[in-house]
């Protein structure tokens, strides 16, 4: 492949950060009704079509660069957002995201076709969803007969040191939750979708706990209460659970097998045993926790209460892997919460 077709690489990646080697025209892009003339976007327009992969709260303080290098907006935060190559968006396409410097590592590697080494958990963002990828083959630029091509909506993209991390979880898109995108390569990473439901709780415990849910994931997940007791059957890798009874408001959550097993050890105060990466949503939102105890059941004057919308929750076995990561839940970002004890995890945001 050469590296003008790497430009037009449909998704979440198609990152041509080694500037120089996109110089060359790309190959015309099929024809459809979108494809015929276009204006081309301002820089204001670019602007605003990469921070739609971004949170309101992150987009404040990131950076915009363009496919040629060139930064359309100076940020103080820890992301950098792009738009969609201009290649695709005169497709009709789209496909912006935002990057942390793990992420950015990978896209720098991804495009020379190099191997890379991350410290810590990489997280990027592309709730605008984008237009498609191999599954299996980094450098698809089409879909084929067999190279199990994906059109993902809005999700979350999670990158981990070691893949070995990653065992367990589903390579298959249509498992109704996250899976591994491109596993095998140097470049694989999870694919975590995100769709926000438009009600959030619900008086009943079953509706409540399948409320933190993405929807596909909703039908084939097993409901339990505290007690540990089945509310509903389910065939899923995951487990919801209603709004603990100690807690007050709203704070359904769904879990996979490495966060149960934090779930136990949480509830009987003993360290859990954690083996791989695990993840966990909670797009209900939850009425508010502390940042610094896990166990406090209301705020202080110094527990650093937390109410947090709709987030994902991710878990890993080293603690060294979330350092460089902020604890500050008003960064416009993912953070550390309960740094420093045995239940420490990454929150993530992904409304506001």
């Amino acid at each position: 492949m050469t590296s003008s077709s790497r430009c037009v690489i449909a998704p979440a990646v198609a990152i041509c950060l080694a500037l120089a080697a996109c110089g060359s025209k790309a190959p015309e892009p099929k024809e459809t009704a979108a494809s015929s003339e276009t204006t081309p976007a301002t820089g204001d327009e670019l602007v605003a079509e990469a921070l739609s992969a971004a949170l309101p709260s992150m987009a404040a303080d990131a950076s915009v660069m363009d496919w040629q290098g060139n930064v359309l907006k100076q940020g103080s935060g820890r992301y950098t957002c792009m738009p969609t190559a201009p290649e695709l968006l005169e497709a009709g396409l789209k496909s912006p995201m935002c990057m942390d410097d793990a992420w950015m590592k990978w896209a720098h590697a991804w495009e020379k076709r190099e191997e890379f080494s991350i410290s810590t958990v990489g997280i990027s963002y592309m709730l605008a969803g984008d237009s498609g990828a191999s599954n299996i083959d980094p450098y698809a630029t089409a879909p084929t007969d067999d190279n199990q091509w994906v059109v993902e909506g809005p999700h979350l993209m999670i990158l981990v040191p070691d893949p070995a991390l990653l065992e367990g979880i589903s390579t298959d898109p249509e498992n109704g939750g996250p899976y591994v995108m491109w596993k095998g390569t140097p470049y694989a990473h999870v694919m975590v979708p995100i769709d926000v439901p438009p009600t959030r709780g619900g008086e009943d415990p079953v509706t409540d706990a399948l409320s933190a849910a993405n929807p596909d994931m909703a039908a084939g997940a097993a409901v339990v209460d505290w007690e540990m007791k089945t509310l509903k059957e389910g065939t899923g890798a995951y487990t919801c659970m209603p709004t603990p009874p100690m807690l007050k408001g709203t704070a359904p959550m769904c879990m996979d097998a490495p966060w149960m097993a934090w779930a136990h050890a949480w509830m009987s105060r003993t360290e859990p045993e954690v083996d791989r990466l695990g993840i966990s949503y909670m797009l209900a939102g939850d009425e508010g926790s502390s940042n610094v105890d896990p166990f406090a059941e209301g705020p202080t004057d110094d527990n650093q209460w937390v109410v947090e919308g709709p987030h994902v929750m991710i878990l890993v076995p080293d603690p060294a892997l979330l350092e460089g990561l902020p604890t500050d839940p008003e960064n416009g970002g993912p953070y550390v919460m309960w740094k420093g004890t045995p239940y420490a995890h990454v929150m993530v945001p992904v409304a506001d």
